[in-house]
């Protein structure tokens, strides 16, 4: 969302598509409705890869058990 936020309009979304190497015509979204994040275009300018590049922690490589409260009698 903030990343968006960030972009301002659609035509520096359609930016980032063509950036990445997506050719074609892409429907405008206003870039300040949060139902939008869940657009694909958002998701083919953000892939997963662009989270890593900046460093955030993907939470699907940890495994975390039951706790330890669960087994209390």
């Amino acid at each position: 969302m903030k990343k968006m936020l960030e972009w301002k309009t659609w035509k520096a979304l359609h930016k980032a598509l063509r950036r990445r190497g997506y050719k074609g015509e892409f429907e405008k979204i206003s870039m300040r409705r949060r139902r939008n994040s869940a657009c694909p275009f958002i998701s083919m300018a953000l892939p997963n890869t662009w989270f890593d590049e900046i460093g955030l922690i993907n939470l699907e490589r940890y495994e975390v058990g039951i706790l330890h409260r669960y087994y209390e009698s």
